[in-house]
């Protein structure tokens, strides 16, 4: 039977699945590619609805970024849905974050470990799960956090209960990280996840996909940050006694609006500035910050120097102009070794007669923390979540017609990694730098 005749065949019966969006629907049926796993297939959509059931559950949980409540009972959950898999549950401090890093350990077969990660904030305040609620509707789920991340916990969980069915444990072992600050730097996560990937043949990560596809490649982030010191006055009295910090700060970040560099994916952006607190008095302090976005480290230099140079000429005499560059978070650039792992999981979505994209983005991830600069293990790829859009929004959304699909591919993919070359240089022994 032709692979995606029977992912049509096997979604009727599903009543939660309304049609999908023009668009969104899979392709039309092809022929069977050779290697196709018709049982596995099947397994993966008899999992759409307890896929869901549990998506629900922890949607509805507020679990923001600081939010401590909300994170403990993710982490409790999820310490409890690991250890019925078999998994030792270790509990780390992710201080200064708030919530903990959870760590599972499936024990398995042979030397080339596997390490699945992704995070279990949101970017959302507290009462946001009740007032949008887990709802379905045509074709997609939404809530807060039903793509970014929490449909990538599930993704993990499910496949990894596919995995054990289909195997027991006749598998590489495999090491789960979640981690409660993603959406944040991860500043308290950052080194973990560092130190676990340098053990780790290959490690995996679940944010979404803007497509039905796989992410070989995202963007560091900085933060840079400038602080103007004048000289207060009366406004109204005595103006020309003051220094004014706000009208220095306006022509420093006029003057630094063309740092970014389109030709290496670098983009510099104002995003937020202060500055006074009385309308009847000359502010002696302002402030800016802007968000840098780079795929090449020796960015952060170049960028760095040039903010020195301009800040060096004041356009009000009497006042001083400071910069704090601060990465939060390294960069993830197109390697050999992640690229080996786009080309499997390729193979695998040929299996279904389905393309699969390789997308670099433009935010950051935690692949980041976990890619190793100068070495090719391990190997990391990121986006192998769920397929979702409106990130960060109330119009978050995930793709229920892909499921299937990317359940499939994440078991095939732990099911064949061995397959890959292995890694032919040390990994280093300093973590990178920069978190955020």
């Amino acid at each position: 039977m032709r692979l995606l005749r029977l992912v049509a065949l096997l979604a009727l019966p599903v009543g939660v699945l309304a049609p999908l969006p023009p668009g969104l629907a899979m392709p039309p049926p092809a022929a069977r590619a050779a290697g196709g796993d018709a049982a596995l297939l099947r397994q993966s959509q008899a999992r759409v609805q307890p896929f869901l059931a549990e998506l629900e559950s922890l949607v509805a949980i507020d679990s923001g970024s600081g939010q401590r409540q909300g994170l403990e009972r993710m982490a409790a959950h999820l310490e409890q849905r690991l250890r019925r898999l078999g998994a030792r549950v270790e509990r780390h401090p992710a201080q200064p974050s708030a919530g903990e890093i959870l760590v599972g350990h499936l024990p398995g077969r042979g030397d080339r470990a596997i390490l699945l990660m992704v995070h279990t904030d949101t970017v959302f305040p507290k009462g946001e799960a009740r007032r949008r609620p887990f709802r379905i509707a045509a074709g997609r789920a939404r809530g807060p956090g039903v793509a970014d991340a929490k449909g990538g916990v599930v993704m993990i969980l499910q496949a990894l209960e596919l995995l054990r069915a289909r195997h027991g444990r006749n598998h590489a072992p495999i090491t789960v990280l979640f981690n409660p600050d993603e959406e944040v730097g991860s500043p308290g996560s950052a080194r973990l996840i560092a130190e676990l990937a340098r053990r780790h043949a290959v490690v995996l990560s679940f944010e979404p996909s803007p497509q039905n596809g796989v992410i070989d490649s995202t963007k560091g982030i900085a933060l840079l940050n400038l602080k103007v010191q004048g000289r207060s006055a009366h406004a109204g009295a005595d103006p020309d006694s003051g220094r004014n910090a706000a009208v220095e700060l306006a022509h420093q970040v006029l003057a630094l609006q063309t740092l970014g560099d389109p030709a290496r994916g670098t983009t510099v952006n104002w995003t937020v500035l202060r500055s006074g607190e009385r309308p009847n008095v000359i502010p002696a302090e302002a402030s800016a910050t802007a968000d840098m976005r780079y795929t090449d480290p020796p960015e952060l230099e170049r960028v760095r120097e040039q903010v020195q140079r301009t800040i060096g000429r004041p356009h009000i005499p009497g006042t001083t102009t400071t910069l704090a560059l601060t990465p939060r978070r390294p960069s993830f650039p197109r390697n050999p070794a992640s690229e080996a792992l786009v080309r499997q999981a390729e193979a695998i979505f040929r299996e279904l007669q389905l393309p699969l994209p390789a997308i670099a983005m433009g935010f950051g991830t935690d692949a980041g923390h976990a890619f190793q600069p100068g070495s090719s293990s391990p190997a990391v790829l990121e986006g192998l979540g769920v397929v979702g859009g409106g990130l960060h929004s109330p119009e978050e959304w995930m793709d229920l017609g892909s499921l299937p699909a990317r359940l499939y591919l994440v078991v095939r993919l732990l099911e064949t990694l061995s397959a890959l070359p292995p890694p032919t240089t040390p990994s280093p022994a300093a973590t990178p730098g920069g978190h955020g």
